[in-house]
């Protein structure tokens, strides 16, 4: 059985001790912390250890009332595995989306919020490691967020991976089961329903979602762009549109056949997240080297 990427590279630090006198243990752990942001926003930082050179960066940004972590601690594995290459990572907590409450989560964000929060963890990563080669790994919502990043300074970015990605973000609300939720934050000024837990919608944050278009930038970005989606997701596939907009010659769209849109994380004996992670990881840091 072939080992994940992340136990073969331990293995092999485990057999440099015995060849090797004078080291002291293999690889640490990679080193995490937490920051909080212009906008106020939290993220989680996470570093590679100290005898690695720093080879990149990458923003992770989370899906619609998701957190830094993500669905199935996709975004905090993804950020070890980046870690272990030697790329610094900062998945992105976003206001009024990812902070829990006792009674779950209540969603005020707006398009333009989101967008400054991640522009905001961008800004902070580039300037503590200036000069690296920077990318974005954006699920769902933040696939659309990471868009509009690259639409407002398509310079500055060198690779964007994107996982479920929308190029809408009213999109969110084609789930028919949010319907109801939907009619009464517009009506009301709030609406409840129950997901993966208790989500207040409120009318702000449905208002907040229209009349943008990430993807009119997306020409002049040059650098590299990977989309992956499951081919059961909710949502529209937009993996061929998003191929055809973007300026650069380094783009792929996968569909992962049978996956749905969170690659069926909860899901015992599917392994769709590990490919999502294991192509993300390749394509990262192919499109990283700053070589």
């Amino acid at each position: 059985m072939k080992l994940p990427m992340h136990h073969r590279r331990l293995l092999a630090s485990f057999l440099g001790i015995l060849a090797l006198s004078g080291i002291a243990a293999a690889d640490s752990a990679p080193q995490s912390s937490l920051v909080t942001l212009a906008t106020g926003s939290i993220a989680t930082v996470v570093m590679p250890d100290d005898s690695q050179t720093l080879q990149g960066l990458v923003v992770l940004i989370h899906g619609w009332s998701g957190s830094r972590d993500e669905v199935g601690n996709l975004f905090k594995r993804q950020a070890a595995l980046l870690a272990k290459q030697g790329i610094a990572s900062l998945r992105m907590g976003i206001r009024g989306e990812s902070e829990r409450a006792a009674s779950g989560y209540r969603l005020t964000s707006t398009f333009l919020t989101r967008v400054a929060d991640a522009k905001a963890g961008v800004d902070w990563l580039q300037a503590q490691h200036p000069n690296l080669p920077l990318g974005l790994l954006g699920f769902s919502y933040g696939g659309a967020t990471a868009l509009e990043l690259i639409s407002q300074s398509p310079t500055r970015y060198d690779s964007v991976v994107l996982w479920s990605t929308t190029v809408n973000p009213n999109d969110i609300f084609a789930n028919t089961g949010r319907a109801s939720a939907l009619r009464q934050a517009i009506s009301t000024g709030e609406g409840e329903f129950e997901d993966w837990t208790t989500l207040t919608i409120t009318r702000e944050h449905i208002l907040g979602m229209i009349g943008f278009d990430p993807l009119r930038g997306l020409s002049a970005y040059q650098g590299a762009l990977l989309s992956l989606h499951g081919a059961e997701d909710y949502l529209p596939l937009y993996g061929p549109t998003i191929i055809e907009r973007t300026g650069g010659e380094r783009a792929e769209y996968h569909v992962l056949k049978g996956a749905d849109h969170i690659f069926n994380v909860f899901d015992e004996g599917k392994t769709y997240g590990d490919r999502v992670l294991e192509l993300s990881l390749e394509w990262l840091v192919s499109t990283l080297n700053p070589q």
